[in-house]
């Protein structure tokens, strides 16, 4: 939300939901076939502290810099849904964001892992069902390399949505495209040009196993 002197607050025009491992911090060792028209440069490179551990990561800094642009000004809410989660703080600092501009969604244990499994689902239907109830419903936007797909487009069509929500799942090893990222900026924009719930999966993304990352 933004607020200039002597106005209320202003609502964000959507609420965007954000993996790191996959969308913004991408796997480009693990057989990436990227060129500069499809993906953006991974220019940013750290090790960030996790608890105990470390972990190397790579980023794009004109997304990561566009991205929390959008945040600042007030266009969007934007909201960590991360398994980063007790270590966003750290993300922040890597990323040059101001934490003021993002907040983290709780959304597990992290002592015990409750949750884990179907968190990050039920906290954008928890979501969906605030804003049903708000007199003006922000459109929601949610990305994941793992969680956005078609099974979890199914439950969020049958959380009834009255705004539009939209699904975008990247291809962990380049993370978010170039045509993604236009997309999203155009749901921004102009939401009610998109159906009630959409899921975009990057055509190059392979099913794997095993999660990557934190």
């Amino acid at each position: 939300m933004t607020m200039n002197d002597g106005q209320k607050p202003q609502r964000s025009r959507a609420v965007v939901y954000t993996d790191f491992d996959g969308v913004l911090n991408a796997f480009a060792n693990a057989d990436a076939r990227a060129d500069a028209e499809t993906t953006f440069a991974l220019d940013g490179e750290a090790v960030v502290p996790a608890g105990s551990m470390a972990y190397p990561v790579h980023w794009s800094r004109e997304l990561a810099a566009d991205m929390v642009a959008l945040a600042h000004d007030g266009t969007i809410e934007l909201v960590w849904l991360s398994t980063w989660q007790p270590y966003t703080p750290a993300l922040n600092a890597t990323l040059g964001w101001d934490g003021r501009d993002v907040r983290t969604a709780l959304w597990y244990d992290p002592v015990t892992g409750t949750g884990l499994r179907d968190g990050k689902l039920r906290a954008v239907v928890r979501r969906i069902g605030i804003e049903d109830d708000a007199m003006t419903p922000t459109p929601i936007v949610w990305i994941d390399d793992e969680e956005c797909t078609v099974r979890a487009k199914q439950v969020i069509e049958s959380a009834g949505p009255l705004f539009p929500v939209l699904a975008v799942r990247p291809d962990s090893r380049i993370g978010i495209s170039r045509r993604q990222w236009r997309l999203i900026r155009e749901f921004i924009d102009d939401p009610m040009a998109f159906p009630t719930v959409a899921l975009d999966v990057e055509p190059s993304v392979i099913e794997r196993e095993a999660h990557w990352g934190l």
